[in-house]
């Protein structure tokens, strides 16, 4: 299937540059950053950065390609034909200069591979697969969404369907067709190309959203690994970001009035997420974001690929100053001081602290930055806000820069090609979602929002010595951001750089719990245990719910015909180029024939930073036009293509759809249905008078 093909090559295209442009990545499992040696695959890095070069290489080339092609009608076809061959003919030359230069490196993946990893690999595959088949998969011709991700994934499918199902070239934000596109769509454009070659629906979304968390996971037990040398402080580091930490279980227990017989029938029968800050009942926090965003995986690997390959010059600082470093932090916990002067001296007057000493590297993380931004801006902000904080102390200072310029640069020109002004509503908003906008009232609503972590986090501070401090405080940054600016008119878009800097900072969590409860005596080893019940428990609870809110079993699945007729018609009738006048419509069989919406479900839009009042005014004006003279002036204005009148536009009550103007307007191309419920679609095209 070619769809299977395009994806593979997309991880061989991405194996065959890695391979050739940077091969001491296989010795990365070698040793920790501080050099101690230990006998860790360097597979689980190279798959992940394979993935992620590969997959920017050719959906990036794709994408152009059908750009160009978009008025032949088959942009794809033509796109595909282009990209797929020369990837082949990449890929077969690059590896036969792979088995002659570089073969016992690659021999080498398996090195260090223990039965522990493969244990750890198949529950992350196994858990992650569960998670993204529960919400979204195909069954006996239906298509079923989870209930709790079907909202969001209403301008996900339609973005995929227009791509798959439409000629979306010049591309266009589905819900508020006819302008630029404002969201990141990348990942959704390869999901629509994946479908478009052959692979259905649900295996082309969930492919893909697997292998991108699966990665998220392998790195994250990378950098716990690399940076304190233990597998149990990686495994711990993934155990806590899968499952958050957070005060809502405790407190929701709390207030259950009964015996524990009632608390635990009251725990079995709850379906909605818990907690007392805003928006906890979204699941905002935990799992669901994760199954609801599948986007959001990938650029946390670029975050993590980043992040693990430019630790290499901070901790070759340390060296070069002179100043001890204990390996096992951990372990001894020894602790040093770096005397103002020192630092001045040698980390801004010396030439190593600037000079440039790895170029490819540099130039293969700053262009994964660039051309991630569009598959998901908010980890490239996080993954620079990082970086910035780790340039103070690190070594080849110009690298870091040259990193942001490309980041910068790259994601700059891509604005320009898909956005008419700017992109972001930046601007200092302390607060956050925090009732009360002060520091007291930010901590106040960090702490109940996460639990035990925040005094874990302290803890694990004064634990580390002067260096990890500071790396440390690097891997906050994310947080600080989150409850200090604002990105985008929707303050609650800022959640991804909490969950950045949380899924960071657990390396620390990790290291601390593993410190504790190797200490002497059974006590450490007990508030060890508790400090990962603390940790897991809400995070655990909430994964059960995500089970519950989204079980067919319990009909809490949204089931749509992916043969249905409205679909059918709007795939075979329509593509990218024809905007639909429609109600404020989410998720249905209009959108997942792939129409362009010119006014879907207004908070989509909004959120992505669109003028949604101004069409929710012409849309009434529009349905409401009282004679032909006037609809007809008004549709030409607004580019309509097509009119959908259907129940929910008939029992609006913000406007009144005069619905004898528009029949006698425009030929009724499609019906469905009787009386209220009938369905119709009117073609503006074929005007009656």
């Amino acid at each position: 299937m070619l769809g299977v093909l395009y994806y593979l090559l997309c991880i061989m295209v991405g194996f065959t540059f890695i391979t050739l442009l940077i091969p001491r990545i296989y010795n990365f499992g070698n040793k920790t950053y501080t050099g101690r040696p230990i006998e860790f695959p360097s597979v689980f890095l190279v798959f992940a950065a394979s993935l992620v070069t590969g997959t920017l290489s050719m959906v990036w080339s794709t994408y152009l390609l059908a750009y160009v092609f978009a008025s032949t009608g088959k942009a794809l076809t033509y796109a595909n034909a282009i990209v797929m061959p020369v990837a082949i003919l990449f890929v077969v030359l690059g590896m036969v200069m792979i088995l002659k230069r570089r073969k016992r490196e690659v021999t080498s993946l398996k090195k260090g591979l223990s039965y522990r990893d493969i244990i750890f690999l198949l529950f992350i595959v196994a858990i992650t697969a569960f998670i993204m088949f529960l919400t979204f998969y195909v069954k006996d011709g239906k298509l079923g969404v989870g209930f709790s991700v079907y909202s969001d994934f209403a301008p996900h499918m339609g973005m995929i369907r227009s791509f798959s199902k439409g000629n979306n070239f010049p591309t266009s934000y589905s819900h508020y067709a006819g302008e630029d596109i404002k969201y990141h769509f990348m990942f959704q454009f390869l999901v629509g190309n994946l479908e478009y070659l052959g692979l259905r629906i649900d295996w082309a979304f969930n492919l893909p959203s697997i292998l991108c968390f699966v990665c998220v996971c392998m790195l994250l037990y990378t950098l716990g690994v690399k940076l304190f040398g233990k597998r149990s402080v990686g495994m711990l580091t993934v155990l806590f970001f899968l499952f958050r930490s957070g005060s809502a279980l405790t407190t929701y227990i709390s207030e259950i009035n009964g015996k524990f017989k009632d608390v635990i029938t009251v725990l079995k029968e709850n379906t909605t997420y818990i907690g007392k800050t805003a928006h906890e009942d979204w699941g905002l926090w935990n799992l669901n974001v994760y199954v609801n965003q599948r986007h959001l995986a990938f650029g946390m690997c670029i975050m993590l690929v980043v992040i693990l390959l430019m630790l290499n010059p901070v901790f070759a600082s340390f060296k070069r100053t002179g100043i001890k470093i204990k390996e096992a932090v951990i372990e001894k916990g020894d602790r040093f001081v770096v005397r103002a002067t020192t630092f001045i001296r040698e980390f801004v007057f010396r030439k190593e602290g600037w000079l440039v000493k790895d170029y490819k590297t540099c130039i293969l993380c700053g262009a994964m930055l660039g051309f991630g931004a569009f598959f998901n801006g908010a980890c490239v902000i996080g993954c620079l806000l990082v970086l910035l904080f780790l340039a103070f102390i690190t070594d080849r200072r110009l690298e870091y820069l040259i990193i942001a310029v490309m980041a910068v640069g790259f994601s700059s020109l891509e604005s320009a090609l898909f956005v008419e002004g700017s992109i972001m509503d930046f601007r200092w908003e302390p607060g956050f979602l925090a009732e009360v906008k002060t520091f007291a009232g930010i901590m106040d609503y960090l702490t109940t929002l996460l639990g035990i972590l925040p005094f874990v986090i302290v803890a694990a501070f004064l634990m580390v010595n002067g260096y990890y401090k500071w790396i440390l405080i690097a891997f906050i940054s994310p947080i600080i951001f989150t409850v200090t600016f604002q990105m985008t008119t929707d303050v609650a878009v800022n959640h991804k750089y909490l969950m950045l800097g949380c899924m960071l900072v657990n390396v620390f969590a990790a290291a601390l719990v593993y410190k504790v409860y190797n200490s002497r005596g059974l006590a450490t080893k007990v508030v060890a245990i508790l400090m990962i019940v603390l940790l897991t428990c809400t995070g655990l609870y909430d994964f059960n719910v995500l089970v519950k809110k989204n079980a067919p079993i319990r009909g809490y699945s949204l089931l749509y015909d992916l043969e249905d007729p409205v679909t059918k018609w709007v795939e075979e009738n329509s593509d990218a180029q024809d905007i639909f006048l429609t109600d404020v419509y989410s998720l249905n069989n209009v959108v997942l024939g792939g129409a362009m919406l010119y006014y879907g479900w207004p908070y989509y839009a909004w959120s992505a930073g669109y003028d949604t009042l101004a069409r929710e005014e012409q849309t009434i004006l529009m349905y409401g036009a009282s004679t032909s003279a006037e609809l007809k002036e008004i549709i030409e204005k607004n580019n309509i293509r097509f009119i959908i009148v259907d129940r929910p536009v008939r029992t609006n009550e913000g406007y009144v759809v005069r619905e004898d103007v528009i029949s006698a307007t425009y030929e009724c191309v499609f019906t469905q249905g009787e009386g209220e419920w009938m369905f119709s679609i009117y073609d503006t095209e074929k005007e009656l008078n």
